[in-house]
């Protein structure tokens, strides 16, 4: 059995903020981008990877997360993920199985911006 064939919605126990970005004007008129929230659901979160490296002579850090959610068909690669505190950008979305019943989305924590 395939792993979206057992997905149980127990195991959707976190609560994840979808974020879409926004572009609109300030008062003296220059372009002001501002992520608002589209819908807050549950979801199964897994962390799947996680490295630090060297790079310009700083730190940088990858945390990667797997996202397990009911399926949407209103998620799009631009938007982002808030969950505990910090924002995930997307880096795949996959319709698990195919049948629009679960989503499978990859994200990894933004650093900045």
């Amino acid at each position: 059995m395939r792993r979206y064939d057992a997905m149980n919605a127990g195991n959707l126990r976190h609560r994840v903020t979808i974020l879409r970005k926004i572009t609109d004007t300030d008062t003296d008129g220059y372009p002001v981008e501002e992520w608002v929230a589209v819908a807050t659901v549950w979801a199964a979160v897994e962390p799947i990877a996680g490295r630090e490296y060297f790079q310009a002579a700083a730190v940088q850090a990858e945390h990667q997360t797997r996202f397990t959610m009911r399926y949407r068909a209103d998620i799009t690669p631009d938007m982002r993920l808030h969950y505990d505190g910090q924002d995930y950008e997307i880096k795949a979305i996959l319709d698990l199985g195919g049948r629009r019943r679960w989503l499978e989305i990859m994200g990894e924590v933004v650093t900045g911006g």
